[in-house]
């Protein structure tokens, strides 16, 4: 133990140092739960603490494949044609490799040369990665990465250190303790990060599962969350792509890319709330009530053709039967009434079975429907029933869709709905905006959307994007049975005109259009 006043050693002072580096290596890795980033961050400490040139990290797999995952190398990438990007790719687990030896064993290998390795020992260098590379690999430090428990979970590979002069120098016996600490850190890490992704991966397929479901509920939307998911992330990919004009200054973290890919998956989540008569509504009027009108206006025919003339017929058959047949004649002329009464009627219900189909209601059309509905006709019983009731009229006379305004409300309220059920999912800090993103993909810029109404910066891009692609998709899709897809262009010229009334966002609009991201 050291006496008060006494110096510290330099040595004492260099392992200090170590450690202290160490130490905050070790805080940085329990940051970072990306695990592609975090295996990447290893390597890079692990050489920056050993000064070593290259560095591997190998992960052992579940089903006892070891994949090469990572690889650095500091004289490669400073020349003037570096190697392509490393891919990583599955090895054979043997004892024969350096790196299969040392996650079989748990051992740690610290070797001078690879190329004079003693002939007493399991394992062999490979040279292809030299020989691919022009490259020489002389000393080699591989440790295990093993967690808590001690079990392997990979292995730490680290080549050629070198000092200020470029010289390549062992790897000294002292550094070993260290390195497995730093390995050790570096597992429980690599442990923790996988444990996130794998609940991560989970909440996906549960977020996604659940869109899916809600969109299958109609043939008009199956598939539309995906699509508007995939959309949304082809405009955010594209954005982080511009350096210059209106979207220079802007990027797209991984944490906001997620949030915005949940959102999108989210947004019409709320139409579980809304009836399913309403979103799979392909007319105007139910099937029933279409088949309850043709059946009235069958009857209706019959009335006309036991009645229609009946006035006639009375006078008819009250003159003498001599007259020359008049009475046979007025029959005549009653059938032929009768006839065109019919005929008329048959008409009408043609026209009312056209308006129940149609997607527009013509000024003309609305007048006729308005006269058919202000007919009456009395039935068997002496009552007064009127051609339409007042419920299937206002159904009729939508002039444009096949929704009343009552029922488009219904639709609208899909928002609150996903709000209030998106804004209940324990969302993590980074993803917080998920809720309002999902729940603002209706409001337009000039104030005109809903719920809220919001108007221009009011409206994050996030949702601006949303918005754009929302209109697109339910214009172009093909599973809307009530009408036929629109071609791509003919809806990007409908997203134009929205964006020059100041209803969607033109720079997001222009850049989606006319780099044709719909096409992914």
């Amino acid at each position: 133990m050291r006496s008060e006043g006494e110096k510290e050693l330099p040595e004492d002072s260099a392992l200090q140092e170590q450690i202290e580096k160490l130490n905050q290596i070790g805080i940085g890795l329990s940051s970072e739960t990306n695990l592609e980033d975090l295996l990447e961050l290893i390597v890079f400490e692990a050489r920056e603490f050993t000064g070593a040139d290259g560095g591997s990290l190998y992960i052992l797999d579940e089903d006892e494949t070891l994949y090469f995952n990572v690889s650095q190398n500091d004289t490669l990438s400073r020349r003037p044609d570096p190697p392509p990007g490393f891919k990583p790719y599955p090895l054979t687990l043997s004892r024969e490799s350096i790196a299969g030896y040392v996650a079989i064993t748990g051992k740690i290998v610290n070797i001078e040369d690879v190329y004079s390795l003693p002939s007493t020992v399991p394992y062999r260098f490979n040279p292809d990665f030299d020989m691919r590379n022009d490259y020489v690999t002389r000393s080699m430090l591989v440790v295990p990465m093993k967690d808590r428990e001690q079990e392997v979970l990979g292995v730490l590979q680290l080549i050629n250190p070198m000092d200020e002069t470029g010289k390549i120098f062992p790897f000294p016996k002292s550094v070993e303790h260290l390195i497995m600490s730093l390995a050790s850190q570096a597992a429980v890490a690599i442990r923790n990060a996988t444990l996130i992704a794998d609940i991560k991966a989970l909440f996906e397929s549960l977020i996604r599962y659940s869109a899916t479901a809600i969109d299958a509920r109609s043939p008009h939307t199956a598939g539309h969350s995906r699509r508007v998911a995939a959309y949304s992330k082809a405009i955010a990919l594209a954005i982080d792509e511009q350096s210059t004009g209106p979207f220079a200054g802007v990027s797209f973290s991984r944490e906001q890319l997620e949030e915005l890919s949940y959102a999108a998956w989210l947004h019409d989540i709320g139409k579980i709330g809304v009836p399913e008569q309403i979103l799979d509504k392909n007319n105007r009027l139910s099937d029933e009530a279409m088949e309850s009108i043709v059946n009235r206006f069958e009857l209706i025919k019959a009335f006309k053709l036991c009645f229609v003339g009946e006035g006639t017929r009375d006078r008819s058959t009250t003159e003498p039967s001599g007259q020359g047949g008049r009475e046979e004649r007025s029959i005549d002329g009653a059938g032929e009434e009768s006839g065109k009464a019919v005929q008329q009627i048959q008409e009408e219900l043609n026209l009312i079975q056209n308006t129940n189909r149609s997607n527009f209601l013509s000024d003309e059309d609305l007048a006729a429907l308005q006269v058919i509905a202000s007919k009456t006709y009395k039935n068997l019983a002496g009552d007064t029933i009127p051609y339409l009731s007042d419920k299937e009229v206002e159904y009729l006379s939508v002039r444009k869709g096949n929704l009343t305004a009552e029922e488009y409300r219904r639709i609208q309220t899909h928002v609150e709905l996903t709000y209030n059920i998106v804004e209940n999912i324990p969302f993590t800090k980074s993803l917080q905006n998920v809720p309002f993103f999902s729940a603002s993909h209706h409001e337009l810029l000039d104030g005109s959307g809903y719920p809220k109404g919001l108007k221009g910066e009011e409206i994050p891009l996030q949702s601006r994007i949303l918005a754009v692609v929302d209109i697109f998709d339910a214009l172009t899709a093909a599973d809307r049975p009530y009408r036929r897809a629109m071609a791509s262009e003919k809806a990007s010229e409908i997203l134009k005109a929205e964006a020059e009334a100041g209803r969607l966002d033109d720079d997001v609009v222009n850049l989606f259009v006319d780099q044709k991201l719909y096409e992914i």
